[in-house]
């Protein structure tokens, strides 16, 4: 009985968390975007907006966003963009007023073509220009 009250606060307190976890990074997968946002308390609520941006032909791949606060109060929205996206806008805001925010961000992103090149290596022409055949 003891073990089931425990399973069931332990799902609870996770689905309280406001913790962003999108995609799965992979070995393809390079972080791209790593930082810890704060905020200090202030008289209004702080909000803040954070854009990502993959670079030449990467899509992202994963988002986790983590509230480091021990209340784990903070709220974490996806405004715009996403998994699969060159780009991602995550929206920061503090729970209340006279109080802030800490977050940590990352984000990762792969080049989907990249798995077309990966089967097989690569033949490089003979003198003639003619490829090796396989058999």
């Amino acid at each position: 009985m003891s073990k089931c009250i425990l399973l069931c606060l332990a799902v609870v307190s996770l689905a309280y968390a406001n913790d962003i976890r999108l995609g799965y990074s992979d070995s393809r997968s390079a972080r791209i975007y790593n930082e810890i946002k704060e905020a200090n308390p202030a008289l209004w609520t702080r909000t803040d907006d954070v854009v990502v941006t993959a670079a030449g032909s990467n899509v992202i791949t994963a988002i986790y966003v983590t509230d480091l606060r021990p209340e784990k109060d903070g709220e974490a929205t996806i405004i715009n963009g996403g998994i699969g996206g060159k780009s991602v806008t995550i929206g920061l805001k503090s729970p209340s007023i006279l109080r802030g925010y800490r977050f940590e961000i990352e984000v990762f992103a792969a080049d989907p073509n990249a798995r077309l090149y990966s089967k097989g290596g690569a033949y490089l022409p003979y003198e003639d220009g003619q490829y090796p055949r396989k058999y």
